[in-house]
């Protein structure tokens, strides 16, 4: 078959093999199968951690540019270590992994909480989708005033968004006994949210909430307002304790810790010298067909300019696949290095992402 053009995953036992001349495929960026042609074994490139500052409440904030690599997502190990940088970065000094380019410390990989006037070294790792971790060793160090809370007794708990875009959450005090579950001895607790610049977040706090038999504190799920991408939050956390007010700071496990999807596409030019193509979304490599909002898409040339090609509020058929508008294709001058920007929402969030519209030989 002649002049067959491809880019992205192709998935065998399909009508991809089926392709009649002169079409153009364009796909995820990576398939992590037994079947990939390619095996990555570079490391992200990344500079290391270039931001370490202190929180308003005590924790450390670290800051990073993004690292490149040719098997996205790039996630992040965050190392941790206090009094001294040696042997920092050995994975029990890994206190959080996130997709984020920063990330709120408040305790060590133990779980110790930071401690007021101690000095806490910092590195950061990035680490590709197949495995391939950079070996920078830049570190930054900063003193903590530590984190507000009490002695005698501590509060953990985790607080996360769901696919839903719901805030869900569960919560526990802890003795030198574990896990405090005499309903005798616990009240009720409450939970609000404050922003970046200490401020509280309207709707997103709850009172009057009740241990159950373990002892552990469930919250009502409730429609999240937070814009986890750009801003950074923390949760106070309060639980009547033998009669006492017991006050801790806990941070939000972002989504990116939760399925990975995957935005892919198939393009061609039909005799009408018309862009055609298909979009679909995947989620753990298994295309998604239920639960999909609208898609769009546009068409970018290799200095990143958009060409003028470009759809929105495209809905999908029975099959979760999302066909576009034909459209003249003359602004695509050589059908080389253009790029497709897409955008999917499924399962409530827009998931977004980019493929190639590339001829090869």
């Amino acid at each position: 078959m002649g002049n067959q053009f491809t880019q992205g995953p192709i998935v065998q036992g399909t009508t991809l093999g089926l392709l009649q001349p002169n079409q153009l495929i364009s796909g995820g960026s990576y398939q992590p199968s037994s079947q990939a042609c390619i095996v990555d074994l570079t490391p992200p490139v990344f500079s290391g951690i270039n931001l370490l500052v202190r929180g308003l409440i005590g924790q450390l904030r670290a800051s990073w540019s993004a690292g490149t690599d040719a098997t996205p997502p790039i996630s992040y190990e965050v190392y941790c270590k206090p009094f001294t940088a040696s042997g920092l970065f050995n994975v029990a000094n890994i206190c959080g992994i996130t997709s984020q380019n920063n990330f709120n410390i408040f305790a060590l990989a133990d779980g110790t909480l930071l401690q007021p006037g101690v000095e806490y070294f910092v590195g950061v790792r990035a680490i590709d989708a197949v495995g391939n971790r950079d070996t920078n060793l830049v570190s930054l160090s900063q003193s903590s005033p530590g984190i507000a809370g009490v002695t005698s007794g501590q509060i953990g708990g985790v607080f996360a968004v769901n696919e839903q875009n719901q805030l869900i959450a569960s919560f526990w005090a802890v003795d030198n006994e574990g896990v405090i579950n005499n309903p005798a001895r616990l009240g009720f607790a409450s939970y609000v949210i404050y922003d970046e610049q200490s401020s509280l977040v309207p709707g997103m706090a709850e009172s009057g909430i009740a241990a159950n038999a373990q002892g552990f504190f469930e919250i009502a799920p409730v429609a999240s307002v937070l814009d986890l991408n750009n801003t950074y939050y923390t949760v106070m956390v309060t639980i009547e304790i033998d009669g006492v007010d017991i006050t801790y700071n806990l941070p939000i496990t972002y989504p990116e810790a939760g399925p990975q999807y995957d935005t892919r596409a198939v393009f061609s030019i039909n005799v009408s010298n018309e862009l055609q193509g298909s979009l679909w979304v995947t989620k753990e490599n298994q295309k998604v067909v239920s639960n999909l909002g609208l898609a769009s898409y546009s068409i970018r040339n290799k200095s990143g300019a958009l060409i003028g090609i470009s759809q929105s509020n495209i809905a999908a058929d029975a099959n979760g696949v999302f066909q576009i508008t034909p459209v003249n294709s003359s602004a695509i001058v050589d059908f080389n290095h253009y790029t497709v920007d897409i955008s999917i929402v499924a399962d409530g969030l827009s998931r977004s992402g980019v493929v190639g519209l590339v001829v090869g030989e």
